[in-house]
């Protein structure tokens, strides 16, 4: 008998018994021994740093490659409200109990204001500027230096977790691995560059990385089933939430991922779900206590510095928004030229009759439909554009308004659906879609192109955030229809004039300023901040120049939009020199008798320039007569 036909024999003899038994017959080679259960990933096998150590070491060098630059930098914009002039921060760790008992503006205020539509809570990142100036003092370096670390220890989570949601094939090159690829692509784009660079970024890094770490405790609790990752998501996520309010969108982010990639029951969904609900809602309380309200202070916001679409109607506000939503996924893939300040009107506004609106419309909504296509058939692609609009809408202006039109650091926690879904697309599809060595050589490509380009526009933007100057200088060249980019810059240069050492200096300077600051007043004839620059520049060109005539002009124009401390701080200098006594006497007319009274009815401010004019020329008939008819 051959052996194949003995073989066929004792397989059909042993059926013959099984069936005699009641046993199901075993193959051949079978043990009889029950096999364990498959780990669900290998991700949260032990070891795992140790087999992707050289991961881990790219990951954490390369942010300090890409910005040791900044760690030389000072504080720049609001470092000032969060670090360097915050009365709490400079108390050291002593302070810590009022950061978290106050508003955030409160400890550079002195007391709570509610200058932006609800006002703002995240103790967080200040609370850690207060741990370092106890132990380091006004040591800028290390707070950059920080960012920086933290900034790559947000990539290892990165590539962590997707190693567990989209592990892929083992015998992909390591350094080709999706997981891998997008934590490159976080740390090389640069839209983040605002928040690596600038120490107030901290609030930006903290949410993330702690958002981050929560989803990586619910991971691990559904896989490994210990209750101690059940225990730490929560105390982690309430974390997240006090650096910034954002965070709350993991509470839909991670159960959507446990869905998409886990197939748990929706009973112990919930269950996992539930410890995060308890954990916002000890925010809402802790915020409610601090603030001492939720979302409505109660206290109109008046300045489109605060809130850009106070002048917009529902239509131009709505069009307004949704075309900022398409220019942020332009940025992503095509971030240039890039910008600090959005303010108005660098970000116009349009209606719903503008192409940029209906462009962004159908962009949003064609996205949307892929990802409910894409559900079943690619859950990589439907989870990376959720997470982006999931994680974007808290921001987005569409729920509340955020104080203006966008900005570069709103997409840094939702740009992480890009480079999953852009990792997705150039390390499984593109070599799926073009047979053979072409596939993965165009991926390889495609990946080079986007990374070299992320490196230099990074490397290019990070100076522009060594100092003000430097900061509005680069804004300016971009955001030249903002009123807030002019009145900096034009500022920026004022300030240069304060140090200058020689007249002709001075006048340079203000000489480049002047147009800036007039724009930003033609932008927004409201502009406060505006009209202190200009009254400043004006004050600067009399003493140099002894231009008293346009100091004069420029400072009752600016009382008539108005009331700046600096105009009467100086014409009180001036009357004290006893010059221009006729001068001062026809201005306080002009702004005392024919602006505050006759025009606003406004006794009290009328008296107190007519009688400054009297000051500076003593009997003047002409202000006597106009102080009698007041009374």
């Amino acid at each position: 008998m051959s052996a194949k036909r003995k073989s066929t024999a004792k397989s059909s003899s042993a059926k013959r018994n099984a069936k005699k038994s009641g046993t199901k017959a075993k193959k051949p080679g079978e043990s009889g021994k029950k096999s364990p259960a498959r780990p669900k990933s290998s991700a949260f096998g032990n070891g795992f740093w140790r087999t992707h150590w050289k991961e881990g070491a790219i990951l954490l060098a390369l942010p300090f490659l890409l910005y040791f630059q900044a760690i030389s930098f000072g504080y720049v914009l609001d470092d000032k409200i969060v670090l360097s002039e915050n009365a709490y921060v400079q108390q050291g760790t002593e302070g810590i109990r009022e950061i978290f008992r106050t508003e955030s503006f409160t400890g550079f205020l002195g007391e709570q204001k509610n200058l932006v539509a609800g006002a703002r809570y995240r103790p967080l990142s200040i609370a850690t500027f207060a741990v370092e100036q106890e132990y380091f003092g006004e040591a800028p370096g290390i707070n950059h230096g920080v960012n920086v670390l933290l900034y790559g220890l947000t990539a290892l989570l990165i590539f962590r977790i997707f190693m567990v949601i989209a592990p892929g094939k083992t015998q992909t090159p390591w350094y080709f691995r999706l997981g891998f690829v997008a934590a490159v692509l976080f740390l090389l784009h640069p839209v983040h560059t605002e928040v690596v660079a600038n120490i107030k970024g901290r609030d930006e890094i903290l949410a993330l990385l702690l958002s981050l770490a929560t989803w990586y405790c619910v991971l691990r609790y559904f896989i490994a089933k210990q209750i101690g990752w059940l225990i730490a998501a929560p105390i982690i996520f309430l974390l997240a939430i006090l650096a910034k309010e954002n965070s709350l969108t993991f509470l839909a982010v991670i159960p959507l991922s446990v869905i998409l990639f886990m197939r748990i029951p929706f009973p112990k969904l919930v269950l996992g779900s539930l410890p995060l609900l308890g954990a916002s809602l000890v925010y809402l309380y802790i915020r409610f206590r601090a603030v001492g309200f939720l979302l409505d202070s109660g206290t109109p916001v008046t300045s489109i510095m605060n809130d850009p679409f106070l002048e917009a109607s529902a239509g131009e506000r709505y069009a307004t928004i949704t075309m900022t939503l398409g220019w942020y996924l332009k940025l992503l893939f095509v971030p240039h030229p890039l910008t600090h300040d959005y303010y108005p009107y660098h970000v116009p506004l349009v209606g719903w009759g503008d192409w940029r609106a209906l462009l962004s419309l159908a962009l949003v909504g064609g996205l949307l439909f892929l990802s409910y296509r894409e559900w079943k058939r690619s859950r990589i692609t439907a989870f990376s554009i959720l997470f982006f609009f999931l994680t974007l809408s808290i921001v987005s202006n569409l729920l509340f308004s955020v104080g203006t039109f966008m900005n570069e650091r709103f997409i840094y926690m939702p740009s992480v659906g890009f480079c999953l879904v852009f990792a997705y697309l150039v390390t499984r599809k593109v070599p799926k879609w073009i047979p053979g060595n072409a596939g993965s050589i165009t991926a390889y490509a495609i990946t080079g192109v986007f990374a070299l380009g992320f490196i230099i526009k990074t490397i290019e933007r990070v100076p522009a955030w060594e100092n003000s100057a430097t900061l509005e200088a680069a804004a300016i060249k971009v955001s030249y229809n903002s009123a807030r980019a002019n009145q900096y810059y034009a500022y920026s240069l004022y300030e240069k004039s304060l140090e200058a050492k020689d007249n002709p200096a001075k006048i340079a300077l203000y000489d480049e300023a002047w147009p800036y600051v007039n724009k930003a007043l033609e932008i927004y004839p409201q502009y406060s901040d505006a009209h202190t620059c200009r009254a400043g520049i004006a004050a600067g060109y009399y003493q140099t120049q002894a231009k008293l005539e346009l100091m004069l002009n420029t400072f009752e124009n600016t009382l008539k939009v108005k009331p700046v401390p600096f105009v009467d701080q100086f014409m009180n200098w001036l009357v004290g020199r006893q010059r221009h006594a006729t001068e001062i006497a026809q201005w306080a007319h002009r702004v005392g008798f024919e602006w505050f009274w006759k025009q606003k009815n406004d006794a009290v401010q009328a008296k107190k320039y007519l009688n400054m004019g009297l000051r500076a020329a003593p009997g003047d008939p002409q202000l006597q007569s106009d102080l009698a008819q007041i009374g």
